[in-house]
């Protein structure tokens, strides 16, 4: 039953948030047609729209279309990289393809196959790498490191008479700041620097524009872009945006912007305090004096330029019964009413080895947090 629960608020929580070239420029965009007949498929929107800030997303025949590219976020060093990726590009999106206007469906043209060849290294046999080609020196700052990690498309879908058309697409570009590889057996790594970074973007943006604009239902399609740099394996923080462009029409972007993100993990070490780390001191410090088995107490704040746009609070506790679990989160709840900043969006998550104990939400329009106790 835990399972079960615990799997059901990760799902509300996810709402919350090409095979070679050639086949990239023959895709064309599935029927969308509403009515039922043999030859159409049958696309509906989901009715509920937990806030403005989430897209309803396209139904394919009674079934959620997943990604023709699903799964490869994994690849990136950790699960706090691979959230903010996707969670980020949307949050891009948004300012160009409102969420009263349009709807959400999986990316359905960049396939498994072409993004595997696209994020490999060039060679004879992948022309179509985006990585440089192997320059056979395996000392770190010699070799040709891998730039580009991952590549993530999200298709926002604009409603017709009768059908829902493409509207819009947004490419997620997720780029190293660390490639690791192994020399002669043993782990070694080559840090890449964030302007070289930002330099061989660019480039890849181009390139993958160049490709799709190949395809005559994207020729005047807008396209995102948004460029990811993944931190390293030891970052519990996770990546963030640095730029971001729209191409209206052609092949090349020339319009790039800053984006202003950082992600800060508390308690702070060595660094000057601020607002929200002096709110979090204070709920740690009260929270572990209560309760004798935490394992630790942390969190990460998601800022936006430069003011914090959300707080996430994670507990680890030795979980012993029901009980503990039960006054922990009461007292959790009297705390962060009490501590935690009230304008912006706090989650707090009580959690054992058996996974999540208890889930705390601030409502934002009463100023207060309520709670949830997994059976």
């Amino acid at each position: 039953m835990r399972k079960k629960l615990r799997l059901g608020l990760l799902g509300l929580a996810s709402v919350i948030s090409l095979a070679a070239c050639a086949d990239v420029t023959r895709a064309n965009q599935p029927s969308t047609n509403t009515n039922k007949d043999s030859n159409t498929k049958v696309v509906q929107s989901t009715t509920n729209q937990l806030s403005n800030n989430f897209y309803r997303a396209l139904i394919t025949n009674g079934k959620y279309e997943v990604s023709q590219n699903r799964g490869a976020t994994l690849s990136l060093n950790t699960g706090f990289n691979l959230k903010n990726f996707e969670t980020g590009l949307i949050d891009l999106s948004r300012s160009v393809f409102p969420t009263n206007q349009y709807f959400f469906r999986e990316g359905q043209i960049i396939d498994a196959e072409t993004t595997a060849k696209w994020i490999a290294r060039k060679s004879d046999k992948n022309p179509d790498g985006l990585n440089p080609a192997d320059n056979g020196d395996t000392s770190p700052t010699g070799r040709a490191p891998i730039y580009l990690a991952q590549i993530l498309e999200q298709d926002y879908m604009i409603q017709t008479e009768n059908n829902f058309e493409l509207g819009g697409i947004s490419i997620g570009i997720a780029m190293n700041s660390v490639d690791y590889y192994t020399n002669d057996g043993k782990d070694a790594e080559t840090e890449i620097s964030n302007e070289v970074m930002i330099a061989k973007a660019k480039e890849i943006a181009n390139t993958i524009l160049t490709r799709l604009r190949q395809n005559d239902a994207l020729k005047a399609v807008p396209i995102v872009f948004g460029v990811f740099r993944q931190t390293s394996k030891d970052d519990i923080g996770g990546g963030v945006y640095v730029l971001e462009a729209t191409s209206v029409e052609g092949t090349e972007i020339t319009n790039w912007s800053n984006v202003n993100q950082k992600v800060v993990v508390l308690p702070l070490v060595n660094e000057s305090a601020t607002e929200e780390s002096t709110a979090f001191e204070n709920f740690r410090t009260e929270v572990q004096n209560f309760f004798p088995n935490l394992s630790g107490v942390t969190a990460r704040v998601m800022y936006q330029d430069n003011v914090a746009k959300k707080m996430v609070v994670n507990i680890m506790t030795q979980f012993y019964g029901e009980s503990e679990i039960i006054a922990l989160a009461q007292h959790v709840t009297d705390v962060a009413n009490k501590y935690l900043p009230k304008t912006t969006p706090v989650e707090v998550r009580i959690s054992s080895i058996n996974g999540m104990e208890a889930f705390l939400l601030q409502d934002m329009s009463q100023g207060v947090f309520t709670y949830h106790i997994f059976d």
